[in-house]
């Protein structure tokens, strides 16, 4: 194939990907959904649950030879979406008592579904087992997908419903961003063992890990504050300037692979040590966020689409398993988080309200199940299940929460 069919292939492709976005996208909004639902729909569409099964030839012409161009799109976006979410983390106001309950409320919420997780995976290792893949690996990659939640989301919908500055929202937002730090340290430990073979690889990795985080707290964050003083006095991030960033942004990307990570925690930590001036963030938001949200995020969701196939959960031996790990991750993560709050002396509708939230997965869990299919921790029966938990949890959040509020509304204490 020439360099100018690849070229029309793959336009072609993202063209459909892109329109297949938007369009179920809004359809979601619509009926005051999240727009990210209709983004992993369209992604699971596009695969051979639905595309490439009404329109075979169209799928192979579309998705045969582009996969490879749409993987590396979809990374990169993946690693400026964890960037802006890392961006987003500014939690230094908040009071001590709130962070206590917090901190309480992200290890019981971690916790928890984490060893249902690993009750799932013992249970149902040999229908998912790959070949060289010892059980407990097996089992804390499932307990580390069952504890991971959508921060951004949660952010979101706590801005849209004005709970962004309450006692309720502030411990929600913090209990939220440590979940998924601890979650993220685990995977982390997790990948490097997949990709080593073995522990003492693991503890490697990690030390990289923490030099890393070193190396961006001490020599690039100094580089970053440079970019927001000369941003407060000339108003203007310049094009420079945001060069900079994006190269800063792809280089921990680049790193944080090759030392056994998986590339969005190089932009998620480079996120964490931009300074936390309005300006700054607002201004790299303008410039990176509409490019990543409207193309690359989508086609994240296309590529983990084409590696989905809902139509094998239906035979008679992965639907009890299907249904046994849905209902293990729904009622571990919405369960823990509901009589948790409830403990703190809030009430049930206000906890069962946070519990829906906290239990989507969104996003963060197909990042989850990439992973582990990209480091054959998991195969693409199991990856399936993963990106279904993905969709119906994220579809169930903000009927969970409106129905448990039933126009109540929360006081600030």
């Amino acid at each position: 194939m020439g360099n100018l069919e690849i070229f029309i292939h793959v336009a072609c492709s993202i063209s459909v990907i892109i329109i297949s976005a938007r369009i179920l996208g809004n359809v979601m909004q619509f009926i005051k959904q999240p727009r990210v639902v209709g983004e992993m729909i369209a992604g699971v569409a596009l695969g051979p649950t639905l595309f490439g099964v009404i329109f075979p030839e169209g799928s192979t012409y579309l998705f045969s030879n582009t996969q490879p161009y749409i993987y590396v799109l979809g990374n990169i976006g993946l690693s400026f979406y964890m960037f802006l979410v890392g961006i987003d983390l500014d939690l230094s106001n908040i009071a001590k008592k709130t962070k206590r309950k917090a901190y309480a409320l992200s290890l019981i919420a971690t916790i928890i579904p984490f060893m249902f997780g690993c009750l799932s995976a013992y249970l149902f290792y040999n229908q998912f087992q790959i070949s060289g893949v010892p059980v407990i690996l097996f089992m804390l990659f499932l307990g580390t997908a069952f504890s991971i939640m959508a921060f951004p989301m949660l952010a979101r919908i706590l801005e849209e419903e004005k709970l962004i500055n309450t006692p309720l929202g502030s411990i929600c937002l913090l209990s939220a961003s440590i979940q998924d730090v601890m979650t993220w340290i685990l995977l982390a430990f997790i990948t490097a063992i997949a990709s080593t073979g073995n522990c003492f690889n693991g503890f490697v990795t990690l030390f990289g890990a923490c030099i890393f985080i070193l190396l961006v707290r001490f020599i690039i964050k100094p580089i970053l504050e440079k970019i927001n003083v000369s941003l407060l006095i000339s108003g203007k991030l310049s094009q420079n300037q945001f060069a900079i960033i994006l190269v800063l942004l792809l280089i921990a990307a680049v790193i944080t692979d090759k030392i056994g990570l998986y590339s969005v925690f190089g932009g998620f930590i480079l996120g964490l040590n931009i300074p936390k001036s309005k300006i700054l963030i607002s201004q790299i938001k303008e410039k990176l966020q509409d490019v990543m949200v409207v193309l690359l995020l989508p086609l994240f969701f296309a590529f983990s689409g084409l590696k989905t196939n809902f139509l094998v959960l239906g035979s008679s031996n992965l639907l009890m398993p299907c249904l046994v790990i849905l209902c293990f991750a729904f009622i571990s993560k919405y369960g823990s988080v509901l009589i948790t709050m409830k403990s703190f002396g809030y009430s049930w509708r206000e906890s069962s309200a946070i519990g829906g939230l906290i239990n989507a997965r969104g996003l963060m869990v197909l990042i989850v199940a990439n992973i582990g299919l990209d480091y054959k921790i998991i195969n693409s029966n199991l990856y399936s299940i993963l990106v279904l938990l993905a969709v119906l949890s994220t579809l169930a959040a903000m009927p969970i929460y409106k129905m448990s509020l039933n126009k109540l509304k929360i006081v600030k204490e």
